[in-house]
């Protein structure tokens, strides 16, 4: 049992200054158990304040239900669109490749949710999608673009509300999701020729 303001565990006590590698692995081991407290307790927070609100919670549901429909519904439509088919086909692909990485991730961490579900909620699916399509879209059409932004950013809220994640799950998913993107629009730029 790690004794929690230590950093130890007792068994090692005073071997840190003899370069023990054990003892940098149960301090490690202190500062991510200390983190995820903080981003639990964080999450809690967000939740009490959306059940603080009348239909608080009602909302935070409705919004984050509609996530991946509203993202998957923008991308269909932009290859439909005359005009923007590429685009369309890009924001699918980005929106894939990171959902899949998501769910790669956070199949392997297996990080308690906070609500009922029971797999694995670190990083956000739904976050790594819809940031990879907002990233995608606001290079061409950069109006759509900053209202995904924006519209990723309330489903992510959202979710966390909802009990579906934590604030660093929806923070990691979104980190994955605009790195899946960005390698998207650099791809594209180098088949195209042109510069960064």
């Amino acid at each position: 049992m790690i004794q929690r303001g230590t950093g130890t565990h007792p068994s090692l006590a005073g071997r840190a200054d003899r370069g023990c590698p054990s003892v940098s692995r149960v301090q490690a081991d202190d500062v991510t158990h200390a983190i995820l407290v903080a981003d639990r307790r964080a999450g809690d927070g967000i939740r009490a304040a959306a059940a603080g609100v009348p239909g608080g919670r009602d909302w935070a549901r409705l919004a984050a239900d509609a996530m991946a429909p509203a993202f998957q519904g923008l991308a269909l439509a932009l290859v439909v669109i005359p005009g923007s088919r590429m685009l369309g086909l890009r924001a699918v692909m980005a929106g894939a490749i990171a959902g899949t990485l998501a769910k790669v991730a956070r199949d392997a961490i297996d990080r308690p949710r906070p609500g009922s579900r029971t797999e694995g909620g670190f990083p956000s699916r739904h976050a790594a999608s819809s940031a990879a399509i907002a990233v995608v879209v606001a290079r061409e059409r950069p109006l759509v673009g900053t209202a995904a932004h924006a519209a990723a950013a309330l489903g992510m809220a959202a979710r966390v509300a909802a009990a579906d994640h934590d604030p660093l799950d929806v923070v990691a998913g979104a980190g994955l999701g605009a790195a899946a993107g960005r390698l998207m629009r650099r791809r594209r730029r180098r088949r195209r020729g042109t510069r960064p």
